[in-house]
């Protein structure tokens, strides 16, 4: 893989991670359920 392309792919993956966080933030959620959600893999207790 080039140096341009790994760049791409991490600036890709960044960007949805972002969106995610952003989406969750406009739902609600704090950065604690977030992390919390994130630290069990994942699933929801609800």
């Amino acid at each position: 893989m080039t140096e341009i392309s790994k760049h791409f792919i991490d600036n890709q993956i960044d960007m949805e991670w972002l969106e995610l966080i952003q989406e969750a933030k406009k739902i609600g959620l704090s950065f604690d359920q977030i992390q919390a959600f994130l630290q069990q893999g994942g699933t929801s207790e609800n």
